[in-house]
């Protein structure tokens, strides 16, 4: 990218001058302002770079010849490429320098502001990087005073901002990435049984990111994503087996609850079959036992008929033996 104000040169020395200090801060403000910390490729920004809070009288000069002139704003604008990946347990990150442009503006000391418009001329695919990765668009100022036989005087503050640039390609990346991450989740939520799975966690996940990508916060949006594919899914997964292991170690017990079931119901059953069978014979000797009840008492009638005729006969008997005695005696007697 070409320089948009060709830079100064600065020597080491000047690199060492004592910094201005104060209250004094350097604000660096973006138009239109970016939304997330967010700037979009292809777009153009005002770049204003402003002191506050300066006072110059407060400035030691007396090491500098001539007096203030005006303000220095030295800045460098440097994109860099950010990305890293797992591999198991550990994790390697990687940046790249992809980009690098130098700033030289002045500024009248009563102003203390200048700016600049600047166009982002290449989107991530230009640059090289991935989806997946970041381009960072860091803007950094180091504010000098300027003397009136133009050396450099001292430093004043120096102030960095750092933007992720995003583009089309990276929105549509993580659109793809979020009807990957429903697709997955809503098949998990869905799936019968899994009492214990933890369903909510899962869809606060997706609600979070369906959210960011609405708002058009595609740095929170990449981040969740990252965190979902290196971390959420594996925890998923083992959720998922965690909770199969434990309904089947339920099912398990149920299995053996049926079987003792089904070996008591066989039992039962031929308890059924036995108490059926004594119940035949119950009845069996309970119409024997009638019956010969009724035969005992037909005997029982008829013997106590015949006890009553023998008694009577011996009866009758005894006192027809007594009568021939007498008479007996009464011949005798004769």
């Amino acid at each position: 990218m070409k320089k948009l104000i060709p830079l100064a040169i600065i020597t080491l020395a000047v690199l060492m001058m004592p910094t201005v200090k104060a209250d004094t801060s350097l604000k660096i403000q973006l138009t239109p302002e970016p939304e997330y910390n967010q700037i979009w490729a292809y777009e153009t920004y005002l770049v204003n770079v402003s002191l506050t809070g300066f006072n110059l009288t407060k400035v030691d000069l007396s090491e500098y010849s001539g007096s203030p002139s005006n303000i220095m704003f030295d800045g460098q604008i440097n994109w860099k490429g950010k990305g890293g990946y797992d591999f198991g347990t550990a994790t390697t990150g990687y940046n790249y320098n992809l980009d690098e442009i130098e700033v030289d503006l002045s500024a009248l000391l009563d102003e203390k502001n200048a700016s600049f418009n600047i166009t982002l001329e290449n989107d991530s695919f230009d640059y090289g990087m991935k989806p997946f990765e970041s381009v960072l668009v860091t803007f950094r100022f180091d504010a000098y005073l300027v003397m009136s036989d133009d050396s450099l005087g001292p430093k004043i503050v120096s102030e960095t901002h750092t933007y992720q640039m995003i583009d089309d390609t990276k929105v549509r990346y993580l659109e793809g990435k979020y009807s990957e991450m429903q697709d997955e989740i809503n098949t998990v939520n869905d799936a019968s049984g899994l009492e214990s799975f933890n369903r909510e966690r899962y869809q606060g996940i997706l609600a979070t990111m369906n959210i960011s990508l609405t708002n058009g916060d595609y740095v929170e949006a990449l981040d969740i994503w990252d965190d979902y594919n290196e971390d959420d899914r594996a925890d998923m997964i083992n959720g998922i087996i965690n909770s199969v292991e434990k309904e089947y170690a339920e099912l398990e017990i149920l299995r053996d609850v049926k079987s003792q079931y089904n070996s008591l119901e066989e039992d039962f059953e031929l308890l059924q079959s036995e108490y059926d069978q004594l119940e035949k014979t119950y009845v069996a000797l309970a119409n024997t036992y009638n019956k010969v009840n009724q035969e005992l008492e037909t005997v029982k009638g008829n013997l106590s008929t015949a006890i009553t005729a023998v008694f009577l006969t011996a009866i009758v008997f005894y006192f027809l033996g007594r009568r021939g005695a007498r008479r007996e005696v009464e011949l005798e007697n004769a």
